[in-house]
Order: structure tokens, then C-alpha cells, then sequence
């Protein structure tokens, strides 16, 4: 890799670094700022939701640190990805021990064996089960939970909805998509294409069910925008080729509202992903075989 190749895809990552802290701050404003002046939550509060991103920095770090790679996308990237993701109901200390598990995991396994696999969405899918296990899974605050106030179409495109602790924010996502976009090694066809048509399909289906307010309800599903912005189209987890890509892209977009029906609408994208990740694996493998034979 040059030196220019270096700084621009260093230019990547730290635009990403900078979209995502621009997630945590108003993260941070929706879901501890906004219930500590209505008292649903005590001063500490406002510091304990900041613990999940540091530490997830923090703890990144410390692997970077003492396991250094020459991947841009490192452990500390990660470390604060996997911390906008997760329900506000993940106890600190749950999630202490999950980072620093999902890390050394990758540290020691998944990036030493050159999977592509997205631990990400894998890591995500497992903790939301055993919170599920622990009874503790839950998006809400304790205001949105008090249901004194009703949101509006308006306050879900703004951010005031229900998501993961630091990812709610819509037009955040479409902005960030923007200037992503500019970027030559941001893959842009991911997002666009796999939107396009989880939009077709959740048309199709308000249609056939006779249920526009469906659509409109879904269509600006934060979750669903943040992960096909900053984790569909991460480098080390999806193709390069413009075929592939079609095809990841496509097969991702048409499986988000199936499994999101199966599941729910927080979940139901991670799902999907795992899948399509899973089937990029097999291909490569496949691939890998047949060349194999030939020589």
C-alpha cells in the first residue's frame, strides 16, 4: 500500500470516526440529556451512557496497543462501531465483558484467519440474546417507556425514535451518507442499492396488505439507515467487484423486511446481514476451490 493510498483511505476512517462521534453526541442529548431534565434519570446517568463509547475506544485501543496490525479498520474502530449499537437497557459491566470478548476474538481468531466475516453483526445478534436471556432487552428510556409524550413523523426523521443507544438519528444517517459519498473507497452502491430495495419491498407489501401507514411507518426505520451506511459497506466485511457488490447489495435490500417480520425492525437488518455475509463467504470459498482444481 503507498503512502497516498494510505491517507486517503486514512481520510475514510476518519471520516467516519467523525460522523460517528457526531452519533454519540446526540445520542447522548435523546437518551440521557433530554430524560435527566425531565427527571427520569439522575446526573450520573449523563456520564454512564458516555462509558459505552470510551470504553469501547478505550478497550480498542489497549488491543491496538499491545497487538498492532496494519488494517485501518482496527480494534478501536470497531470498539466504538459495536457501541452505537447496542440497547440502551445493556448493563455497563454485560457489556465490559462483551467488548473486550468480541475483541480478543478478533484479535486472536477472526482477523488472524482473514475471515471475512462480520463479527459486528454477529456480536450484536448474540448479546441481544442473551439479553433476552437476562430479561433485560429493551430500546426504550425511561421517558419514551413513561409514553408522556407522542412522537410524530417529523421527530422520528429528526432522531426521536426509538433505536440503538447512539443511532436514532435519520437525518444524521442521510447526511453522513452524503459526504460518504464523496469518498472514492466509501462503497455508495451498498447503501443506495440495498435501500432501493428494502423500499421495494416494503412497498410490495403495504400494497398487497392494504396497509400504507406500514410503509410509512418503516421506511425511515433509523436502524435499518445506520447499518446500511456504516456497516453494510465496510471494506473488510463486503465485496469489491461491481457484480458482487449488485449482488450483495440486492440480496441484502430484498432479505431486510423478511427477517425484520420474522424478528422485529432492530434486529431484523443484522439478520439479514449475517446472511448475505455468510453466503460472500461461501462464494469466495467456492471460488477459491475451483482454482485450487485448475492448477
Amino acid at each position: 500500500m503507498n503512502k497516498l493510498h494510505k491517507i486517503i483511505r486514512f481520510s475514510l476512517i476518519q471520516k467516519l470516526y467523525g460522523l460517528m462521534f457526531l452519533f454519540v453526541i446526540y445520542g447522548w442529548y435523546k437518551n440521557a440529556y433530554i430524560p435527566y431534565i425531565h427527571h427520569f434519570y439522575s446526573f450520573s446517568h449523563l456520564l454512564l451512557i458516555l462509558l459505552y463509547p470510551l470504553s469501547g475506544l478505550g478497550i480498542g485501543s489497549l488491543f491496538d496497543f499491545l497487538f498492532p496490525n496494519q488494517n485501518p479498520f482496527n480494534n478501536k474502530f470497531y470498539g466504538l462501531l459495536f457501541s452505537l449499537l447496542i440497547p440502551i437497557s445493556t448493563n455497563i459491566c454485560v457489556y465490559l465483558l462483551f467488548i473486550t470478548l468480541l475483541l480478543f476474538l478478533n484479535t486472536f481468531l477472526i482477523s488472524k484467519r482473514d475471515w471475512d466475516l462480520n463479527f459486528i453483526a454477529v456480536g450484536k445478534i448474540v448479546l441481544i440474546f442473551a439479553l433476552y436471556f437476562m430479561k433485560s432487552y429493551d430500546y426504550s428510556n425511561l421517558l419514551e417507556k413513561s409514553q408522556l409524550f407522542v412522537y410524530s413523523y417529523l421527530d422520528g426523521i429528526f432522531g426521536q425514535t426509538v433505536s440503538g443507544i447512539f443511532t436514532s438519528n435519520v437525518s444524521l444517517s442521510l447526511l453522513s451518507l452524503l459526504l460518504l459519498s464523496f469518498d472514492t473507497y466509501y462503497k455508495k452502491e451498498i447503501p443506495f442499492y440495498s435501500y432501493g430495495f428494502y423500499l421495494l419491498t416494503l412497498f410490495c407489501y403495504a400494497f398487497f396488505k392494504s396497509d400504507m401507514n406500514f410503509l410509512l411507518s418503516n421506511m425511515f426505520s433509523s436502524t435499518v439507515f445506520f447499518v446500511l451506511i456504516f456497516l453494510a459497506p465496510l471494506s473488510s466485511f463486503s465485496p469489491y467487484s461491481k457484480k458482487r457488490i449488485a449482488f450483495y447489495s440486492v440480496l441484502l435490500g430484498f432479505l431486510i423486511l423478511p427477517f425484520s417480520l420474522l424478528t422485529n425492525f432492530y434486529e431484523g437488518v443484522y439478520f439479514s446481514l449475517i446472511l448475505v455475509n455468510s453466503l460472500l463467504i461461501l462464494l469466495n470459498n467456492i471460488q477459491i476451490s475451483l482454482i485450487k482444481q485448475k492448477i
